[in-house]
């Protein structure tokens, strides 16, 4: 499925109202309908459990807030209590939301529909989002451009300061940028999002990935060839389909890899990384770490064949053994564990020219190649770059804070086109951006995952689908899902709290085998 901006989603709905005729409050309609059916299953899923569910609905004075009115309406035909509370408008509001409130202000009971004059509605609020309350957060869409603040502010302190049973927002949660997931002030923070026609950017990036919650994505009635153009270039990560292993095949068939890696602080690196591989199902590795921690790999680890090279870190002196021992794979992974010795960092740059298979750079390795992009650029071969938050800011030149607050899809689409490289930006929501400026985002893991070693596990997977034939960029976004969905059922298992790299790496070959089941 692909994810759009708010431009690319404002010519969807420009082209549904044009050219194919829709009236635009049938699509408000629709939108409304949606939000009221999925508060109706949270409430009809808790009233078992003794909720006694009834709704707050905040609608502001866009489009937004007309959605809000209709579902306002919808859950009051429901049978449900409701009670809507509707920010002043500004200049003149749209005849579809006029339309809807008037409407909503003709059906509804005394007192349900309260205006928000001044500063005493906010206690009234307050006191509506009780524990039984379903708030629907109807106040700001896709348009929100500026950071909010005065009343409207002061309402979405109150939602979130509130131990509300439920907040479903509309189509994304007010007080996050519907194109880089940045807050815009303090966000709404959801349980639930109800998104149209294609879920958009922002709920998965930055604060966004957080506000969001569980995202609801409703078609409504536009037309499926708008939503499939090809102008879109963001999509969610699909499952990946493993290709059938023969049984005429030997180990070679499915990838011949070497993974450089490891240092005398870091001997767990190069093992996770090597596991990972050999479990989603790589033939042959030739796992090159320091002589100094080889007889310590060889302990931990079965399968890969460990070589050696001299001293305890990664040298230039080093390189003419291990590009003898690379002439015969298609794949290598440099960096789980190197250390950033100035010495490595030099190799890691030479060994990246050198070498003529496609290249996973990660970890420390990706040390070297900050103000050196050229190098990375100048391959004749595919390039994965795999940063974390903070190795991804020092790349671009941010600060890890800047990275964490969001706005970064386009510091990665520049680093790729600049470095010609596929980028994993890892974390929450993570992002693979190709060198043309699209993008795949995923949307599996959990914060269990944050612990040692995951990332090590991450590129050993994206190494071992290249190396089985899979093109580079969907097997960076592959083997992110893949990754996520391993993480998930370690967390099924084992909790978020206790899981780590090894469990999830035992957990990946049920997820395999259950993805190849279909």
């Amino acid at each position: 499925m692909r994810a759009a901006t708010r431009s690319q989603i404002r010519s969807i709905e420009k082209h549904t109202f044009n050219e194919y005729g829709m009236p635009s409050i049938v699509l408000m309609e629709r939108a409304g309908q949606a939000v009221a059916d999925v508060a109706l299953n949270i409430a009809d899923e808790d009233a078992e459990e003794g909720l006694r569910p009834h709704f707050v609905v905040l609608c502001g004075t866009g489009g937004n807030g007309g959605d809000g009115f209709v579902a306002a309406r919808d859950l009051l035909f429901a049978g449900f209590p409701v009670t809507v509370f509707a920010l002043p408008a500004k200049g003149h509001p749209s005849d579809d939301v006029e339309t809807e409130r008037a409407f909503l202000e003709r059906v509804a009971p005394e007192g349900t529909f309260i205006n928000v004059t001044d500063e005493e509605v906010l206690d009234k609020i307050e006191e509506s989002i009780d524990d039984d309350a379903i708030v629907i957060d109807a106040l700001f869409g896709i348009g929100l451009d500026h950071v909010v603040s005065g009343i409207a502010g002061d309402i979405i302190e109150i939602v979130n300061a509130s131990l509300a049973h439920a907040v479903v927002a509309v189509d994304i949660p007010s007080g996050i940028d519907c194109d880089t997931g940045m807050a815009l002030g303090t966000p709404v923070f959801a349980s639930d999002t109800v998104t149209f026609g294609l879920p958009k950017l922002g709920l998965y990036m930055g604060a966004g990935t957080e506000a969001a919650g569980e995202v609801h994505v409703e078609q409504l009635i536009y037309p499926d060839i708008l939503l499939e153009q090809s102008a879109i270039h963001a999509q969610l990560t699909e499952p990946p389909e493993f290709p059938e292993r023969m049984r005429t095949m030997h180990k070679a068939t499915y990838g011949k890899v070497a993974i450089i890696a490891g240092s005398p602080d870091y001997t767990g690196a190069p093992v996770f990384a090597a596991e990972a591989a050999l479990t989603t199902g790589t033939g042959t590795i030739h796992l090159i770490v320091p002589q100094s921690i080889a007889d310590v790999v060889r302990v931990k680890v079965d399968g890969p064949i460990v070589q050696a090279f001299a001293g305890d870190v990664l040298t230039v002196e080093a390189l003419p053994h291990i590009l003898e021992l690379l002439e015969d794979t298609t794949a290598a992974l440099i960096g789980p564990g190197l250390g950033r010795d100035p010495r490595t960092l030099e190799a890691v740059l030479l060994l990246a020219t050198a070498f003529k298979g496609t290249l996973i750079l990660d970890g420390d390795a990706l040390f070297a190649c900050v103000g050196h992009l050229d190098v990375l650029w100048k391959r004749d071969a595919p390039t994965i770059l795999t940063p974390h938050s903070g190795e991804f800011a020092r790349l671009v030149g941010l600060t890890p804070e800047d990275v964490e607050k969001g706005g970064t899809l386009s510091s990665a689409q520049t680093l790729a086109a600049q470095a010609s490289a596929v980028v994993h930006l890892k974390g929450h929501r993570s992002l693979t951006v190709l060198p043309d400026g699209s993008l795949y985002i995923n949307t599996t893991g959990n914060p269990g995952m944050a612990k040692p070693g995951m990332g090590d596990a991450l590129a050993g997977i994206i190494l071992s689908l290249v190396a089985r034939g899979v093109a580079p960029d969907l097997a960076t976004a592959q083997g992110a899902f893949i990754h996520g969905l391993a993480g998930d059922a370690a967390a099924e298992v084992m909790g978020e709290e206790s899981m780590g790299t090894p469990e999830l790496i035992m957990a990946l070959a049920a997820t395999i085998k259950e993805l190849n089941a279909g």
